[in-house]
């Protein structure tokens, strides 16, 4: 394998103005929970996969002992208002991997082109910088002020921090897009990042969905979210522990042992 490229399963279907919805893996597993949960929801149906030989060197082992390469898939769903294109997956380029981003984030874009897309919505995890939050807020950043305009009214965090940089998918392909005229909305929710963060997912498919206008079900991801807010309550106990430990004068320590 030396270069990117497409397999589609399935070519018997057509779209009509369809919208492209990326959520790759990425902080907090954010986007990708995003993404994943309206596949299984709306029942979208996969017909391609993307290889790329810039995705990390493994094979993954799945649950009857075979083994397959890391890939991305592509969904098709036409039963709303709007057809739309989905983009999930197991992985992305190492972050060191400048060129193999841009390649992938090109095949990708050639690839849903031809099916006249021209709107887009990315989907990742803000990392807080391990700070866990309560309410995570969604951020959002544009291919254009006049789509910043569009959206500015649902409840979406477009912060004036210049020289702030979106890494990955979520925002090279707002940026590659608008090059071939394609308008963009990356939504990006807040995660401390060392969790699967289902709070920040559902956050980042609320807003989505109402813009969407999609009706489904948040019944799993609640489930989800519940989990998350356990796991972030273990760690907060743990680091106020730790803290307390830490500031404890000397001689005063207790020494731990596994019982």
């Amino acid at each position: 394998m030396k270069e990117t490229f497409i397999i589609e399963e399935k070519k018997d279907f057509k779209l009509d103005n369809p919208i492209f919805i990326e959520g790759l893996p990425g902080i907090g597993l954010v986007g990708k929970l995003a993404a994943d949960h309206l596949i299984q929801e709306l029942k979208a149906v996969k017909f391609a996969d993307l290889y790329s030989p810039r995705f990390p060197h493994q094979a993954l082992v799945e649950k009857d002992s075979t083994m397959r390469l890391m890939k991305n898939e592509f969904y098709y769903y036409t039963g709303g208002k709007r057809d739309i294109l989905f983009l999930s997956g197991d992985t992305q380029p190492p972050p060191t991997d400048a060129f193999g981003h841009y390649e992938i984030s090109a095949s990708i874009l050639d690839f849903i082109e031809k099916f006249g897309v021209k709107e887009m919505f990315t989907l990742g995890g803000y990392s807080t910088g391990g700070y866990p939050v309560k309410e995570p807020k969604v951020l959002g950043a544009a291919s254009d002020i006049e789509t910043v305009e569009k959206y500015k009214d649902k409840n979406i965090v477009f912060r004036e921090d210049p020289g702030s940089a979106i890494v990955g998918a979520s925002g090279l392909l707002i940026v590659l897009g608008k090059l071939r005229g394609m308008k963009g909305l990356c939504l990006l929710g807040e995660s401390p990042g060392y969790i699967i963060d289902a709070k920040a997912s559902k956050a980042v498919l609320q807003i989505l969905v109402d813009i969407l206008e999609l009706d489904i079900s948040m019944e799993e991801l609640d489930k989800r979210a519940e989990e998350t807010e356990k796991a972030l309550s273990k760690i907060q106990e743990m680091q106020k522990n730790m803290t307390e430990y830490q500031t404890l004068p000397p001689g005063n320590e207790e020494t731990g042992y596994i019982r």
